[in-house]
């Protein structure tokens, strides 16, 4: 038996855990909770807990919402999961996979909270900059089109390497999403998820992925652009600005169950509560600290999966360039 220490874990797992230990066994122990080996490789091994997945993940990888987080390197779980069966068993403190067993202290875990927080407010100029210089750094070379030209902005993430963009229904598909960010409209929202869901290979799609990165923005950003309160507004000091009317828009991007892979599923539903990668966060932050924090971010966020962490941030610029563009949301 290996056993690992856990250098962090994401909250949503905590809350998941702690959840599912709530139970009892027929011996009146607590119960365990039994997940799927739907894959493994030398720097992650994903774990299904009956629909929400959590990723066991080594310091290679940039830090995920669902992840257990180990400071071990490339390697150190292969052999080890070999022996699982394909199954795994889960308790606050610990994941038993074959012979390896992660572990930290259930009292005090080493928890991580990926919540991205709203701002407060957010200049419609440093929100277009930013998403002209993510799609710079990932290799545009024009300019992002105004709200209105959303066949223009598919077109200029076809030029960056997004196979989604190229393909005629992918297109189609995100101009239908462009179209729902500039008009914060559900309508077309729910029928550019319908078109994008699950498209592209692997655990998760580049269409998810490019959803992930707009739903976590708007999620995040989409509430910070809204104009300030009218005068005698009595909200509470410090609370967030009004999340209306983007709720309904986020509500149509949720993934109906079984129209892609449950890791997807788990991210996408994630970036809508504002629980994202570590570095899709960093690129979101518009603060003096976050302008110069975001490039060595986007170089961590393009090392996740085969072109995910890319999707993710291409799906950031877009979204921050049209909400730039854009009125702002009445209330």
């Amino acid at each position: 038996m290996v056993t690992l220490p856990a250098q962090l874990v994401a909250t949503p797992v905590l809350e998941r855990l702690a959840g599912g230990s709530r139970g009892e066994t027929a011996n009146g122990r607590t119960g365990a909770l039994e997940g799927a080996v739907l894959g493994a490789g030398d720097t992650a091994v994903w774990i299904d807990l009956d629909g929400f997945v959590v990723v066991v993940t080594t310091r290679e990888v940039p830090l995920l919402p669902n992840a257990i987080a180990l400071p071990a390197g490339s390697g150190a779980l292969g052999a080890a999961v070999a022996g699982s069966r394909g199954t795994a068993r889960l308790v606050p403190g610990r994941v038993a996979l074959g012979a390896l067993q992660v572990t930290w202290d259930p009292a005090a875990p080493p928890s991580w909270d990926p919540t991205v927080p709203v701002p407060a407010r957010v200049s419609h100029a440093v929100l277009a900059a930013r998403g002209a210089a993510i799609l710079a750094a990932l290799g545009s070379r024009g300019t992002p089109p105004p709200a209105a030209a959303q066949g223009s902005l598919v077109r200029e993430l076809a030029r960056i390497g997004m196979v989604t963009a190229s393909d005629p229904e992918g297109a189609a598909g995100l101009a239908l999403l462009f179209r729902a960010v500039g008009a914060r409209d559900p309508e077309p929202a729910a029928a550019a998820v319908r078109a994008l869901l699950g498209r592209g290979p692997g655990l998760t799609p580049e269409g998810d992925d490019l959803l992930a990165g707009v739903a976590g923005t708007l999620a995040v950003l989409g509430p910070a652009i809204s104009p300030p309160a009218p005068a005698g507004d009595r909200r509470p000091h410090g609370r967030l600005p009004d999340a209306e009317p983007f709720g309904p828009l986020l509500a149509a991007l949720r993934p109906p169950p079984g129209r892609t892979t449950t890791l997807s599923a788990t991210l996408l539903a994630l970036a809508l509560d504002r629980r994202l990668p570590e570095p899709a966060a960093r690129l979101l932050d518009l603060g003096p600290a976050g302008e110069r924090a975001w490039p060595a971010a986007l170089t961590r966020l393009e090392r996740l999966g085969h072109g995910s962490g890319r999707a993710y941030a291409a799906g950031i610029a877009a979204t921050a360039s049209l909400l730039a563009a854009g009125a702002p949301a009445r209330r």
